[in-house]
């Protein structure tokens, strides 16, 4: 699209072309010899600068018919405006846009009427020249009804809110009112996911749309969404959401409400989450479910929200989480999907309630959605024609059959297509269960009994695949194969926590087979998960050999008297969990065939003395009351998974040399536990090996010989004085954490552990020597070293340092850490221990004042970080050095200098606009929730961090702006990008902690992701440096063509998830960039600083501070000193920093307002390690976030007012 000059010609600024031409943020709508070259390019103009992306048909050859791409324009665009202005109902053209934009609004589509100088009245009525028009039309034309229908749309269209511009003495603060509502409109939402087809859901949600009445503001509704489990309820929810959250600033989707709500836990989790998103990303605490449903009551009391609750199964939920539901403003829509179609009818009065059925997929929408699935086709394969319809019927128009149905039958022949419709047939008069239990039954015995299991055990338990695996295979089935198939059929998925799930339906048809094995009488049932079946069979010891598992899990700790042979009926019992309930009594028996004995806080002083638990593999009984060791359960090969953690009777790990496969020995916090075995040292097959705050562990194993051992961690283990002999080399060990532990000096074995990728080492307190054995470590990643430590070296000076590689060298070293550490050792260290390829290096010591000045040997060094309160100068910093911190303003010289940016550029004030520098925060792209800022991972080329009091930003970022966000002109190259933000910290905890920062820019409104990261800071305010070079940008932007003259934008964030420590603000913004935001008329410069002296410009009405060929100009005077800008746009503060000799000058809007942002929790600082250690310790690879996509972060802290 191009804009429209006096003369009606095209030119190219601010043009924005992007691969997708036929999807349009705004569609205008008006009569060209009206508005075209007043009004309505105006209007456009300011739409472009805001980022707007808007169609305007300059171009298009008129016609007696609308074309079919222009109609399917209008579908397509996110909302439209019409500007009805005298001679608008003349022409044809016109009534058939607006007959098609009515017909959208009606869609949901946003439709924002203007009346330019003409009386909505007259459109509504058809009065005057719209009257006329209609008449001649009508003679004119054949086709009555073309003419009825543009009286229709008329009328409907006469009767929107929109603005009347008679009544608006000033055009240009009518355009600044438009725009401003359309960047709050529904182009800055953020969409769910709602399905991958779709199908039949748009029908639906507009139904429910229309019932819930959203421009009425006279009451709450409250709508509850019910139908069978898997006919599309949460799905039409998300789709409901995505169409009407643009009408509410205070709104909130939470999924698997009933689910979530099983403990005072989970409800206190939905409770945070429902007043961090209400109330803009803050993160207030929550101790109890009492005081959250308090704070709701007082938070939320008054305010227009939409609130939706997806599967809500009783009242109770819904009055913890919304409290008292007549509090709200009127206005406010709450809607709950939910299976009783009567969780409503006992709700209070003050609220209009109402129930919506989701009724199943008609014939043609059921035929489409299978055929999705069975033949990735939006319609059957013709031989199928018979096959599918027969389906159809069977699967009764339910979306989750079908989508089973599908998945199971695709790229199978006709004739197993024909056998399976066969079974299918024989439960025609059953419901969808029976239809679903096919499938199951199409299963062979060993997936079925996997089915079983992880639908009434597995499903929502607390573990990964492969332990899940481990545990079936001791069962006697093959899971690996198994869980694949089931997986094929859409029985069942492995979740982004690689842990097993299964839609609910297909878990209740599960359950509903166990059920079926015995209905009136639960203890002869093959596995058993109701809390009220469990406490029934043990209260009057139904049990019998035909349970196989149970699940008991209140979730409210309860107390319950236990017969000592209560199990003895149970033999053949596999799976055992018990958790949140106390015991009485005493215990005599337990099956000896369990598999799984999980049994949190077991009460007992002693195991059954019979008990013999021959094939069990995983042990889990943390914070038990056991006095004595339990040889028994150790006597076996099975056993791989054993978590004793916190339990403070064990004293003594025994001789596991019987149980030589177990791969997990959890046994953190176990205070009173001085010894341990020599045997454990020789498990082959332990991977995860975990000690850490063992306070009073003395004694490890002599020596160490194990091939599996992936984690050790011995963290916090302060009474331990030696650490174990390695015989032999280990390099299955990657991960040891072995800090702040009694050990004073390691032994020369210690260098047999040639696997280690990542270690942690030292002590705050007396010294660690280090033996030279450990310059064996040549896999060596990840180092943290602590306190002092002292390496073995010769006496014989060094040589070599800078020649590469020396006899002490860790070739593999990327990271290093050093915090308080011994100067001299850390000299050394550095040079003569690391290799030029070291990338990260970290000092953390408030005594340095210097960092080392042999540094420039290491050519890869991409990250530098001082943390050194005392630190006065850095060396010279490399030209790899990508991202450095330290709290001297000298890294940003040095930076600057790197990539060669002069320092002398003129200051300038850039875009003055209000309308250019608000907030706009919709984005066409997304950002996967995967896709979290981890620390000192960057998408910039450079990156700096100043620790500074005050928000001082160097005089040579030559655009500044109090604030979060700032504008400038580019031309038709892209140049290099420069920004400074300087963030505030309001600490309330005396410590470190972290923020993220995440930079956007728009260029033509066209969105990307300048920076996002992780930072951590100590106790003062900042200045954060990220910088993109020219071929950074240009891949950044590979799919815009940029014009003469384009707008681009700064926007930025904070965020932090260490709740209560601090609040990091953005107080003001530098950008160095060549820009070609025009020098201004006659500017001077008081010899004070920050008082310029009142100059006169010219303003255009395309916003822009220069030369163009819009037809009219407005004068502005203004001040680069604090006072205000007067235009016919806005009153704007100006504030300047210039000094004579080329200071900086800024601009800041009396907006505060910033971008608003959605943030997943991001992984705390971890020196990025991954580990399965449990401290927070993580030593995996991070990787790099796609910076092709963007999106919104949450818990968001907006700007402090300037």
């Amino acid at each position: 699209m191009a804009l429209i000059t006096t003369k009606g010609a095209s030119y190219s600024s601010f043009t924005h072309q992007s691969k997708n031409l036929d999807q349009f943020d705004v569609f205008l709508s008006f009569r060209g010899e009206d508005t075209r070259f007043d009004f309505v390019s105006h209007l456009y103009n300011a739409l472009s600068f805001q980022g707007i992306h808007t169609f305007i048909d300059n171009d298009l050859e008129r016609g007696e018919e609308i074309s079919a791409e222009l109609l399917k324009t209008i579908e397509n665009s996110t909302l439209s405006i019409i500007v009805f202005s005298e001679n608008y109902a003349s022409s044809a053209w016109c009534l058939d846009e607006l007959v098609k934009i009515i017909e959208c609004r009606e869609n949901n589509q946003l439709v924002l009427p203007i009346f330019y100088k003409v009386d909505p009245s007259e459109i509504r009525k058809q009065q005057g020249k719209f009257g006329e028009a209609l008449t001649r039309h009508e003679e004119n034309f054949n086709d009555k009804e073309k003419v009825q229908r543009w009286r229709k749309a008329l009328l409907k269209a006469g009767g929107i809110s929109g603005w009347d511009c008679k009544s608006s003495s000033n055009e240009c603060e009518l355009i600044q009112e438009i725009v401003e509502k359309i960047s709050k409109s529904k182009l800055n939402q953020m969409e769910l996911h709602v399905a991958k087809y779709p199908v039949g859901i748009k029908s639906r949600a507009k139904a429910l749309i229309t019932r819930l009445d959203i421009e009425s503001n006279e009451d709450i509704h409250m709508v509850a969404i019910y139908g069978l489990g898997g006919v599309g309820k949460t799905t039409i929810a998300k789709d409901i959401y995505n169409k009407i959250s643009h009408h509410f600033k205070a709104k909130v989707f939470l999924e698997n409400v009933r689910e979530r709500s099983k403990t005072d836990k989970g409800i206190i989790c939905l409770q945070k989450i429902l007043l961090s998103e209400i109330l803009g990303g803050r993160n207030l605490k929550v101790c109890n479910v009492s005081i959250g449903i308090t704070m709701i009551n007082k938070w939320l009391c008054h305010k227009r929200v939409l609130i939706i609750l997806d599967d809500v199964d009783n009242l109770d939920q819904i009055e913890k989480l919304l409290g008292k539901c007549d509090q709200f403003a009127a206005g406010s829509r709450i809607i709950v999907t939910t299976r009783n179609k009567r969780l409503l009818v006992t709700l209070g009065n003050g609220i209009s309630t109402y129930e919506y059925e989701v009724k199943e997929l008609n014939e043609y929408e059921a035929i489409e959605l299978f055929s999705k699935h069975a033949f990735r086709s939006n319609e059957p394969n013709g031989d199928y024609l018979e096959l599918v319809h027969k389906v159809i019927h069977y699967a009764k128009g339910l979306p989750l059959a079908l989508e089973v149905m599908g998945a199971d039958l695709y790229r199978r022949p006709k004739l197993q297509w024909e056998s399976a419709l066969k079974k299918y047939e024989k439960s025609l008069k059953g419901n969808i269960q029976e239809i679903l239990k096919i499938t199951y039954e199409g299963l062979d015995e060993n997936e079925q009994n996997i089915f079983l299991d992880i639908a009434c055990f597995f499903k929502g338990y607390c573990m990964n695949y492969d332990k899940v695996v481990d545990i079936l295979e001791g069962c006697d089935l093959e899971p690996v194969d198994g869980i694949s198939r089931l997986i094929d059929k859409c029985l069942v998925t492995v979740d982004h926590y690689n842990k097993l799930s299964m839609h609910d339906l297909l878990q209740r048809m599960g359950r509903e087979i166990v059920r079926k094995e015995s209905p009136q009488s639960p203890g002869e049932r093959s596995r058993l998960w109701r809390c009220e079946d469990v406490l029934d069979i043990l209260a009057g010891n139904t049990g019998s050999d035909k349970i196989q598992s149970i699940m008991l899990y209140p979730p409210k700790p309860i107390e319950l008297q236990l017969k000592a042979q209560i199990f003895c009926k149970m033999k053949n019992l596999r799976l055992l969990t018990i958790h949140n309930v106390h015991f009485h009594g005493h215990l005599e028996y337990l099956p000896n065939g369990l598999k799984l004995l999980d049994w949190h806080k077991y009460p007992f002083p002693l195991l059954p003395s019979h008990f013999s638990p021959k094939n069990l593999v995983a042990l889990n009984m943390a914070d038990n009351q056991l006095e004595k060791t339990f040889k028994q359960v150790f006597a076996f090969k099975t056993m791989r998974y054993v978590d004793l953690s916190q339990c403070e009777s064990i004293r003594k790990i025994p001789d596991l040399s019987m149980s030589p496969n177990i791969k997990e020995l959890i046994l953190t916090d176990c205070k009173n536990l001085v010894e341990i075995d020599d045997s454990v040292g020789h498990l082959d097959k332990l991977e995860v090996w975990n000690l850490m705050r063992c306070d009073k562990l003395e004694t490890l194993p002599s020596c160490l010989s194990m091939k599996s051992l992936r984690s050790f961690n011995l963290g916090d283990c302060k009474s331990l004085k030696k650490f174990p002999n390695i015989l032999q080399e280990m390099k299955s060990l990657e991960e040891l954490k072995l800090v702040e532990t009694g050990i004073s000096e390691l032994t020369p074995s210690f260098g047999n552990l040639t696997g280690i990728i990542g270690l942690v080492l030292g002590n705050s307190f007396g010294q660690l020597h280090i033996p030279g054995s450990i310059y064996n470590l040549r896999h060596l990643k990840y180092l943290m070293l602590f306190g002092d430590l002292t390496f073995l070296k010769d006496e014989e000076p060094l040589c070599n340092s800078y020649g590469g590689f020396s006899k002490y060298v860790f070739p593999s070293l990327n990271r290093l850490f050093f915090n308080n550490s011994n100067p001299s050792e850390m000299d050394f260290f550095l040079n003569y221990c690391c290799p030029p390829t070291l990338e990260n290096l970290f000092i953390n010591d408030r005594n340095i004042v210097t960092l080392p000045k042999r540094m420039d040997r290491f050519k890869s060094l991409k990250i530098l970080i001082g943390g050194c309160n005392e630190l006065q100068e850095i060396p010279r910093l490399l030209q790899s050095v990508r991202y450095a911190s330290a709290q001297t303003s000298e890294i940003f010289v040095q930076i600057r200098e790197m990539i060669g940016l002069p320092p002398n550029l003129p200051p300038c004030l850039g875009v003055t606009s209000h309308m250019l520098i608000g907030p706009h925060s919709h984005s066409s792209s997304k950002i996967s929730p995967a896709s979290v800022p981890r620390c000192y991972d960057f998408l910039s080329n450079y990156t700096a961090v100043v620790d500074q009091y005050g928000d001082e930003i160097p005089n040579w970022f030559n655009h500044q702006s109090n604030g979060n966000s700032i504008s400038f002109l580019i031309g038709p190259e892209f140049p290099t990008i420069a920004v400074c933000v300087s963030v505030a910290i309001e600490m309330i905890k005396d410590d470190c902690c972290f923020f993220n920062l995440h930079v956007v820019i728009s260029i033509n409104g066209s969105k990307r992701l300048f920076e996002s990261t992780r930072i951590i800071f100590a106790r003062r305010d900042q200045l954060v440096f990220c910088c993109r070079l020219q071929s950074s940008l240009q891949i950044l932007f590979d799919d815009l063509n940029l014009g003469d003259r384009n707008l681009v934008q700064i926007f930025c964030e904070t965020s932090n998830n260490d709740t209560g420590k601090f609040v990091p603000v953005i107080t003001r913004v530098g950008v160095y960039v060549e820009c070609i935001c025009s020098p201004q008329k006659s500017q001077k410069v008081s010899k004070m600083r920050n008082r310029p002296l009142e100059s006169s410009i010219c303003t255009c009405l395309c916003l822009a501070q220069t030369h163009c060929e819009c037809p009219k100009q407005l004068c502005s005077t203004y001040s680069t000193g604090p006072t205000s800008v007067n235009s016919g746009y806005s009153n704007n503060h100006i504030i300047s920093s210039a000094m004579d000799g080329g200071g900086s000058s800024s601009i800041s809007l009396s907006s505060n307002s910033g971008l608003s942002m959605y943030v997943t929790n991001g992984s705390e600082f971890d020196f990025g390690f991954q580990s399965t250690l449990g401290d927070g310790v993580d030593m995996g690879s991070s990787s790099l976030i796609d910076d092709s996509d963007f999106s919104p972060y949450s818990q968001s802290k907006k700007m402090r007012p300037s």
